[in-house]
């Protein structure tokens, strides 16, 4: 009896392209132990160890620097013997001598402040053409008018404060008659107090409030016309300033 072997040994069945990838790596597998080959051995002592270990690498030794002379005229840089005139040996022809010392001029004078000096009256700044109007005097009280009688409406001043009443004399100097109207929604009042506190203006129902005022004015005519201000109770008043603002143009008006 004989027996056969081919199959007792198991075979893969490979494509013929599978063949030939195996086929490839099995020779780059052989090339890397081929001495001389690039991709194979090599001698140990051509190998550099500081690239196998960074650790071995010696550290490179860093420039120096020549050292700088001492300071003194002995250890100085040569210089030209070449003579340097000073302003005293150029004489007065040199440009140099013509020089003057500005540093003690202004370069740029500062402007003037544009607020201080307004481009308009109080009347055209409220839209009262032909009238004038006058600061007159200030009073301060807790309500106005202090007779009720005289005007339509009266004012009292809120807890802990007082009614700064700033009067102004609105006339007509002209022949004719002028029909003055203001709308405070045209414009706004402000009042710089002793040069620092701003206050703002209230609206009333008065009828002689500058701020909304509809009346003719005969010529030669004058009317006490107020604007009316709040101010902490006992508040003293030593300077005041009117400020009108109109869009994005301020006017600026002393008044004490």
């Amino acid at each position: 009896m004989s027996l056969c072997g081919c199959n007792i040994v198991p075979s893969l069945q490979l494509t013929e392209e599978q063949g030939t990838l195996v086929a490839e790596y099995a020779a780059g597998k052989l090339m890397e132990y081929a001495k001389g080959h690039p991709g194979g051995l090599m001698s140990v002592q051509d190998i550099d160890r500081s690239d196998v270990n960074p650790g071995m690498q010696k550290e490179e030794p860093e420039p120096t620097l020549p050292p700088l002379p001492a300071d003194g005229p002995e250890n100085a840089p040569d210089m030209p013997d070449e003579a340097v005139d000073t302003p005293e040996d150029q004489g007065e022809d040199s440009p140099e001598a013509d020089i003057t010392d500005v540093s003690q001029e202004p370069l740029v004078e500062a402007p003037e402040d544009a607020s201080a000096v307004p481009d308009r009256s109080i009347a055209q700044a409220l839209g009262i053409e032909g009238a004038d109007v006058v600061y007159d005097h200030y009073d301060i009280a807790s309500t106005y008018p202090p007779n009720d009688t005289e005007l339509a409406f009266s004012m009292k001043a809120a807890p802990g404060k007082e009614l700064l009443v700033v009067h102004f004399n609105l006339s007509n100097p002209g022949g004719e008659e002028i029909e003055a109207y203001t709308d405070s929604s045209d414009f706004k009042i402000r009042l710089l107090l002793n040069g620092s506190e701003k206050l703002r203006a209230d609206i009333t129902f008065l009828d002689n409030d500058l701020m909304n005022y509809r009346g003719q004015l005969t010529p030669g005519a004058v009317v006490d016309s107020v604007i009316v201000f709040e101010i902490p109770e006992g508040g003293q008043v030593s300077s005041m300033d009117l400020l009108i603002l109109d869009g994005e143009t301020e006017n600026k008006y002393p008044l004490m």
